[in-house]
C-alpha cells in the first residue's frame, strides 16, 4: 500500500480545476482538457489549419529547436495553473507535470537535462516559489532526466508578458537571462514553463543556454494559449 502524505489528512486534495474533494486534479476536469492535435507546426507546436500551411515562427523563433505544449490554455488547465502560480496550490505541479511528460513521451522529446524558466529575485521573493521549477523537479522525476551543472538565472526584471502583442513580448526579454556554469558541451535539453504564448520567453532562454555550449534546446509548457 503507497503511504498517503499526511498533509493529505489534514488537508485533503483537492482538484485544482473544480475544487472538488479527492484529487489534485479528477477525472472528469481531466476529461475536459482540450489537449493539442495534429496539424501542429514542426517547430513551434502551435495548430495549424492544415498540414500544409507555415506559421512563420522560424523569423521570431531562433534559438529555440522545438516548443511543445500538452495542453490548449482554457478550462480545467487553465483554472489550475491559476490555482498554482498566483493562489500557491504547489501540489498540482504533479499532475500537471504529468501533462506535459505525457506529451513529451508521445513526440519522442529526448534530452540529458531539464532547466526551469528563472524567476528574477525580487519576483521569486514576491511569490515564494518558481513554478517552472516545481513543474521541472516533477519532470526530472518522471522522465529520468537530470540537471545541469550551473544555473540559469533572469539578469533582469521583467514586466508580465500577458496582455502585449509578439513584438513587445520578444523586447521584453531578448537579453534577460544567462548561463552561469560550466560550458554545456553540446548537450540536448528541455527548458520548462507553465504557460507558453509566442515562445519568446522560451526562445530567450534557449539563446542563453546556446550560448553556453548547450546542443538542442527544447521548450515543453503544460498548456498553451491558442488565441
Amino acid at each position: 500500500m503507497v503511504p498517503v502524505p499526511l498533509i493529505d489528512f489534514l488537508l485533503p486534495p483537492r482538484c485544482g480545476g473544480c475544487r472538488r474533494i479527492g484529487s489534485w486534479l479528477c477525472e472528469p476536469c481531466r476529461g475536459r482538457i482540450t489537449r493539442l492535435e495534429e496539424p501542429l507546426c514542426r517547430r513551434c507546436g502551435v495548430q495549424l489549419e492544415s498540414a500544409r500551411k507555415e506559421c512563420g515562427c522560424r523569423a521570431r523563433l531562433r534559438a529555440l529547436t522545438r516548443l511543445r505544449s500538452a495542453t490548449a490554455y482554457e478550462g480545467p488547465v487553465e483554472l489550475a495553473i491559476q490555482r498554482f502560480k498566483y493562489q500557491g496550490w504547489r501540489r498540482l505541479a504533479e499532475p500537471l507535470a504529468l501533462l506535459m511528460a505525457e506529451r513529451a513521451v508521445v513526440e519522442g522529446l529526448a534530452a540529458r537535462w531539464t532547466v526551469a524558466v528563472p524567476l528574477h529575485p525580487s519576483r521569486l521573493r514576491e511569490r515564494g516559489f518558481n513554478q517552472a521549477e516545481l513543474l521541472a523537479a516533477e519532470l526530472r522525476k518522471r522522465l529520468a532526466l537530470g540537471r545541469p551543472p550551473g544555473e540559469l538565472v533572469r539578469t533582469r526584471p521583467t514586466p508580465a508578458q500577458v496582455g502585449h502583442d509578439r513584438r513587445w513580448r520578444l523586447a521584453n526579454v531578448t537579453g534577460a537571462f544567462a548561463w552561469r556554469g560550466a560550458d554545456l558541451g553540446g548537450e540536448p535539453i528541455l527548458i520548462v514553463d507553465d504557460v507558453a504564448t509566442t515562445g519568446a520567453t522560451l526562445d530567450a532562454c534557449a539563446t542563453a543556454l546556446r550560448a553556453a555550449g548547450s546542443g538542442p534546446v527544447i521548450g515543453v509548457s503544460v498548456a498553451r494559449v491558442t488565441v
